[in-house]
């Protein structure tokens, strides 16, 4: 078959062919045996014939032999003719135009090389099938289709897994969010209780400023605490500043990635609803070929 330079695809329609062409020539041998048959046993009942006799009985042997023959090679050059339109039609359909050089019809070796094939194809499979339809192997567009599907389907599949992903993340930096708004909270009710309890020592030793060198002393100490104090917990309060902005930069930048993924499955669902559309207008060119298959199906043996 790789002789005739086709692929896989087109290399099943030849053999189809040549299954539903070898069944309609089982069937126009049988009738000829059959016309025979029935000249001897309707005809040869006698011992001696005249020679009338005998051109009578050959010539309606030869008008039913021709008849049949005739008509077995029209009913062929027809069916080449649907076959020729079948594929012109889906040639049309990408703007293709056909050319068909009829010398090579007459190629003997080509013709050679496709009884080869069909006596390979005896061997192999003996069984009759009749003709395949073309649709079953409407020109690989439909196999592309079905690739991209399956291409677009495993896309989702991993935008989904990366949704869920940076869901997880999104949710744990919110809770992480959530414990530094609270510790920010209270760090800051921490300060603001030291304030007071300093400006309450403060106004405390005003009012002692009288007393003895120990107490000038105790006010000092206070004093030098209380900054020592304040400084520490103003870097920590800082720290947590830092640490909260960096939070609320990642969950930013994870909330613009998370609307990116959902943005591209919106577009995969939009490809999903075209690639429908061209489903079913090739479940209809299916159904058109079938109803036509069935009107022009070959005789049961």
């Amino acid at each position: 078959m790789e002789s005739l330079g086709l692929n896989e695809q087109h290399q099943g329609i030849i053999r189809s062919y040549i299954k539903f062409a070898r069944h309609q020539r089982c069937q126009n041998l049988k009738f000829i045996e059959m016309a025979f048959q029935d000249i001897i046993d309707s005809s040869l009942l006698e011992d001696t014939y005249t020679k009338d006799e005998v051109e009578e009985l050959v010539n309606n042997l030869k008008d039913a032999v021709s008849g049949e023959v005739a008509a077995e090679l029209m009913d062929i050059s027809h069916i080449n003719v649907l076959l020729f339109t079948q594929l012109l039609s889906q040639a049309e359909k990408w703007h293709l135009r056909m050319k068909v050089d009829l010398s090579d019809v007459q190629n003997r070796e080509l013709l050679e090389k496709v009884k080869i094939m069909e006596e390979n194809e005896n061997k192999t499979q003996p069984s009759l099938h009749r003709l395949q339809p073309l649709a079953d192997n409407n020109s690989g567009s439909f196999e592309l289709l079905k690739i991209e599907i399956e291409r677009l389907k495993d896309e989702n599949v991993r935008l989904e897994k990366q949704a869920v992903e940076y869901e997880s993340k999104l949710n744990q930096l919110i809770e992480e969010k959530e414990k530094m708004s609270s510790l920010f909270e209270a760090k800051e009710e921490e300060i603001n209780e030291l304030k007071i309890k300093a400006e309450n020592l403060s106004m405390a030793n005003k009012n002692d400023e009288e007393e003895s060198d120990t107490n000038n002393d105790s006010e000092q100490l206070l004093g030098e605490y209380e900054k020592v104090l304040t400084e520490q917990l103003r870097l920590e309060l800082e720290s947590m500043r830092q640490e909260y902005l960096t939070v609320q930069s990642q969950l930013s930048l994870a909330e613009q990635e998370l609307e990116r993924k959902f943005n591209q499955t919106a577009a995969y669902n939009n490809m999903k609803m075209m690639i429908a559309k061209k489903n079913e207008q090739v479940k209809e060119l299916r159904n058109q070929l079938q109803k036509y298959e069935k009107s022009n199906e070959p005789p049961p043996e």
